[in-house]
């Protein structure tokens, strides 16, 4: 098995920090990527720096990486929703460390630190796996045609927002997509789109499965801004190959992607590569 873990910042917007992370075990093959979501402020005010979305990120990684090696020898389909949420409570107690509770939050400049992330575990030849909104994972097989690929829910693309919600001002546009976070229906319909931020229901909006693997399989776990590489075939080449200078030959493939749309390619980025 090779294993190969990158983050990438962003060109888009170079001066934000860091809210990117990934996180590998070094008992298991278990692996987990989380995108902290972008903060609001107000006009004036320049953006955090240290980020709170970027430390919900790195807790809600660790704390899904120490679960999941304690159930290894154990792991079945049933402890992914368990790990989920157990990561997940680790940021109700973070958030509520600054006072962001249910009672005290906005949904705008005092709002939940949250994360986005995807979760996958090594076991045999089977591979278990976790989603959640728009981080993701992905699998091919050795002639790379994609065997399955996780389910992404951008919050921005969500039928529920309103007409006209991009014409608003910032902090009402922040309020109506946030007060759409994780919401379920009375009969447990999905009304929005989930993030881990600390709340129970979150939950109800994970993505997970199971899938098998076979030798030459490559299997990557991804943060957003590496979606629109993913419909790249010089990128899917590129791990499939897995030359000697892989990350060289990668930086040279984001860096002129980048350059042609920052806005597609340019947001910050991580994965996870594993090839079996």
């Amino acid at each position: 098995m090779k294993v190969f873990s990158i983050i990438q910042p962003s060109s888009f917007l170079p001066r934000r920090p860091q809210e990117d992370y990934l996180l590998s075990s070094k008992k298991h093959p278990i692996f987990t990527v989380a995108d902290g979501v972008s903060l609001n402020f107000k006009n004036g005010e320049t953006y955090p720096n240290p980020s709170g979305a970027a430390k919900a990120a790195e807790i809600l990684c660790k704390a899904a990486i120490s679960e999941a090696e304690k159930k290894y020898d154990s792991f079945g389909e049933d402890n992914l929703g368990e790990i989920f949420k157990i990561a997940n409570k680790s940021l109700t107690d973070y958030n509520a460390s600054y006072g962001r509770t249910s009672q005290t939050i906005n949904y705008f400049d005092n709002d939940f630190f949250s994360a986005t992330t995807a979760f996958l575990l090594i076991k045999g030849k089977k591979a278990y796996w976790y989603s959640l909104c728009d981080s993701g994972m992905v699998v091919f097989n050795k002639n790379g045609h994609k065997i399955l690929s996780s389910p992404i829910t951008s919050p921005l693309k969500g039928k529920f927002l309103p007409t006209g919600w991009k014409r608003m001002n910032p902090e009402n546009r922040a309020k109506v997509m946030h007060t759409h976070r994780n919401i379920v229906g009375q009969n447990g319909e999905l009304l929005g789109y989930g993030v881990a931020d600390g709340e129970e229901k979150a939950v109800n909006y994970l993505n997970f499965g199971t899938v098998n693997l076979n030798d030459g399989d490559m299997v990557i776990v991804y943060t957003d801004g590496f979606e629109d590489y993913l419909a790249l075939e010089e990128f899917n080449k590129l791990f499939l190959e897995w030359p000697a200078d892989l990350k060289k030959q990668l930086n040279s493939i984001t860096a002129r992607m980048a350059k042609k749309s920052k806005k597609k390619y340019g947001l910050e980025r991580s994965l996870t590569a594993i090839k079996i």
